[in-house]
């Protein structure tokens, strides 16, 4: 059956994760009589899309790119009329209707209507936010990245309580996740985005391998007119908190894209690449613990898109799209201040080529075929284990000896890796809008991984006695390929007082590895697993069903509700399935892969209301639940081949679970008599078993108390605040400000056997940035310059403190504090 079920998936014609079109809909009637009116024409202007009203005076166009246009109507009879600044948003409609005046006139003739877009996308049946290239411009802000940060429901990098890895990514429908670490694996230009959608809540069918949340961005593309943009910006770097030595004080970025047609209407191109030098800060998480990473001076992070688009006709398209990214880096870390020498660089690099066809049947029908292959390679050029330095600590002035919880002093990090994972992937997707009031989604795709690492890392554990360090062994080499394939099929049901999206998905992976086979030690007293590494076990193919249903419920013509309810999906990353699968035991208990693990599971569910008032202000608000079981994480088993006991492993298993409840509420203004913004309020508790996957056999080493029962996650962030005021003149000037106020994260207290994890607080979070812009014009050039201000009060943000309390630790260490006050200035030029 699931062969079956593979072959199936694999080769029916069918999925796209994420839709990159929008749709366009609407009715015309006549003025005086009310009537439908048939076959009046819809031009899309600047374009080579349009379409006529049927019999009963409706249009729909299913292959709009996202963006904003201008719509003309017109027929013989009738005043031509055109609507500027219609606004089109990925896999969403935009509902636009006309009103035609009798008139005897030449069709040469119109009326202009400035068309305001919607507040409300009544078509959205969970919480999704939307952002345009203009307003991810106007926010201080330094990548698309912080634009995801300060929506409402997304708490210390998380969404809705999930872990980081829980979060999907996609560029023009394309993911662009790590498949063996599960990290975001590519980043973009800012010039390259033009829309970002960020669903916080329950996403539709098409979206798969994803529990907590999706990030859509699309991008730009070529047309027949040449544009030119350049952007370069100096960031101060003199704060307090730089450990490296520095040749300059200031980071520095340039920005660069361009773009124009190379045969009218017909072949198209654009380009965009930056660079970020030396990328000096940034917060990342690890075994659930947030901390401030530096880089040394010889950092870099590059990134370049280009896209050259071909209209074979005015029903197909051809796209060929190139993504590049590049890090290097060298990480500090506070225990080896006093020999930064040997501390191991690290190179991240990322490529990815796809093809995309598409190919329009007719207004209401269309198909998209992507072929599409992504790369990233990874490296830290540290020392194995076999050629490493030894290393040396200070000294414990009661002892004289060497104490491994003080500074190192000499001696090089134990850390050498080689990371390259390929993903070839081939997708079908079909949209059939078979009624003005339905439309149809179906699709497929296939992913085929190689897979290959070789990681040589110790990794220091807590020791309550400094005579005998503690750690875990991570030395593991592998190379597979798995493969997954999915199906989905969807209906929107689009009603003026109901409207519903109905899916529902099927995924299938296949892990093509064996694991070893567990036995239970009948010898000892307290029964333990051991590991038999005479025996191998093939892990089962997996097979997973996805139902999944949203409805809104108009109350009025500017208010609604909305339910929406689904299971949620996503295997593991892939270094949990096949790291160490070759058995290698050390000292310590060394991480042993488990290519069994199940997929995690989510069901979740939310409630929503929405009210739009005089088309400027919207009012949403929204509680959540989510319940999430067979997360990862470790327990520990004997190697029946070793003689001593404290040698064997911590396999991944699947053991944490996780609860998460909360409420949002979140208010924007458009931008009107020179002002505009929004205000964003999360309340949440998440609660579970486990924060990171290591984090109870830490407990278990420390020999503390682990608790059954669930205890709040290293992300509880309960209160979330996030104010934006933008008030500016278009074209002259704007001045941004952001406020983001969180309170604080839990930590542990230790309290010896009796500890309760996360059980205490850290001090709350304030920041507050600021951005500043002057604009001048010339012709068809355009001149900006503008100034950023991050943390303009200079507030002390503390990201951990030790299980004393203590931000740093006994050493101080400065990665406990979030960076300073930091002004950034910049020029644009745009022609």
């Amino acid at each position: 059956v699931r062969l079956i079920i593979l072959v199936f998936v694999l080769f029916f014609p069918l999925i796209l994760p994420a839709g990159v079109y929008g749709t366009l809909a609407g009715m015309v009637a006549d003025a005086s009589t009310g009537e439908a009116l048939t076959g009046v024409n819809i031009i899309i202007e600047d374009t080579r899309l349009g379409t006529t009203t049927d019999t009963d005076g409706f249009f729909i166009l299913s292959t709009i790119p996202p963006g904003t246009y201008a719509v003309t109507a017109h027929m013989m009879g009738y005043q031509q009329q055109s609507r500027a600044n219609v606004h089109v948003l990925a896999d969403l409609r935009t509902r636009l209707d006309f009103v035609l005046t009798p008139v005897t006139l030449d069709l040469g003739e119109k009326i202009e209507v400035v068309a305001a877009a919607p507040m409300m996308q009544r078509d959205v049946t969970a919480t999704t936010h939307f952002l345009s290239r203009d307003e991810i411009e106007a926010l201080p802000l330094k990548n698309f990245n912080d634009a995801v940060q300060i929506q409402p429901g997304v708490a210390a990098g998380h969404f809705r309580g999930g872990r980081l890895t829980e979060v999907l990514y996609l560029v023009d429908g394309l993911p662009i996740r790590g498949a063996i670490e599960g990290e975001i694996g590519s980043d973009l230009p800012n010039s390259a985005v033009v829309d970002m959608s960020i669903q916080t809540g329950g996403f539709n069918a098409e979206y798969g391998n994803a529990m907590s949340g999706v990030v859509n961005i699309i991008t730009r593309e070529g047309s027949n007119e040449f544009f030119f943009r350049s952007e370069v910006a100096a960031l101060d770097l003199s704060d307090e908190y730089q450990p490296f030595p520095r040749s300059a004080r200031q980071d520095w970025e340039i920005d660069v894209s361009a773009g124009g047609g190379i045969l009218p209407d017909k072949l198209s191109y654009y380009a965009s690449v930056n660079m970020y030098r030396p990328n000096s800060r940034w917060v990342e998480e690890e075994l659930g613990l947030r901390r401030l990473t530096f880089a040394d001076d010889e950092s870099y992070n590059g990134n370049l898109l280009a896209k050259i688009t071909y209209k074979l006709r005015s029903a197909t398209k051809l796209t060929a799209q190139g993504m590049v990214s590049l890090w290097s880096w060298t990480e500090y870390d506070h225990q080896w201040r006093y020999n930064l020498a040997g501390l191991p660089r690290q190179d991240k690099k990322s490529y990815r080529v796809n093809l995309s066809f598409t190919h329009a049947f007719s207004d209401k029908s269309y198909l998209d075929f992507y072929l599409s292959q992504y790369n990233v390679l990874k490296s830290v050029q540290g020392k194995s284990s076999r050629d490493q330095k030894p290393l040396h600590y200070q000294l414990d002035p009661l002892t004289n000896l060497e104490d491994p919880l003080s500074y190192v002093t000499g001696g090089d990090y134990p850390w050498w890796m080689d990371h390259e994972e390929i993903h070839n992937t081939l997708k079908c997707d079909y949209v059939n809008q078979w009624q003005f009031r339905n439309q149809l989604k179906t699709g497929g795709e296939a992913t085929f991984y190689r897979l290959y690492k070789f990681n040589d890392l110790r990794r220091e554990l807590y020791s309550f006695d400094p005579k005998f360090p503690r750690y875990i062994s991570y030395v593991t080499e592998y190379d597979y390929r798995p493969r997954q394939a999915s199906w989905y099929i969807q209906n929107k049901m689009d009603y003026d007082g109901f409207i519903a999206n109905l899916g529902i998905r099927i995924d299938v992976f296949d892990p093509r590895a064996a694991r070893p086979m567990l036995e239970v030690n009948v010898t000892q007293t307290d029964s333990a697993w051991i590991v038999n590494q005479d025996k191998m076990v093939r892990a089962e193919m997996k097979t997973q069903l996805s139902p999944r249903l949203g409805i809104s419920l108009p109350i009025s013509e500017n208010s609604d509700v909305r339910f929406n309810y689904g299971y949620f999906f996503q295997m593991p990353a892939f270094d949990y399935l096949y790291t160490n699968l070759n058995l290698n035991t050390a000292a310590g208990f060394s991480p042993l892969g488990n290519p069994d693990l199940k997929p995690a599971k989510t069901i979740a569910y939310e409630m929503g209301y929405r009210i739009s008032l005089r088309n400027m202000y919207l009012l949403d608000v929204t509680i959540f639940n989510k319940d999430v079981s067979n997360l990862i994480d470790s327990n520990t088993y004997m190697d029946v081949n070793q003689e001593v006991d404290s040698y064997g492993f911590a396999r991944f298993v699947n053991a944490s679970s996780v609860s998460v409840r909360g409420f949002e509420c979140y208010i924007k203004k458009r931008y009107g008599n020179y002002f505009g913004g929004s205000f964003g309020y999360t309340y949440m508790v998440a609660k579970g078993t486990g924060s990171s996957e290591f984090e109870r056999l830490d407990w278990l080493d420390q020999q503390l108390y682990v608790p059954v029962d669930e205890y709040p996650l290293s992300w509880d962030q309960t209160h979330t605040l996030v104010v934006n005021l933008d008030v500016n003149r278009p074209g002259s000037w704007g001045v941004n400000t952001l406020v983001k106020w969180n309170s604080g994260l839990p930590y542990t207290r230790s309290t010896g056997y009796s500890t309760r994890p996360n059980a205490n607080r850290i001090g709350n979070t304030f920041y507050l940035d600021i951005r500043m812009v002057r604009i001048f014009r010339f012709r068809e050039w355009t001149f900006k310059l503008y100034s950023e201000i991050y943390n303009l009060f200079d507030y002390e943000n503390i990201l951990w403190v030790d299980n004393r309390g203590i931000a740093g630790g006994r050493l101080g260490d400065i990665s406990a504090r979030d960076q300073g006050r930091r002004i950034k200035l910049g020029m644009e030029f745009r022609l």
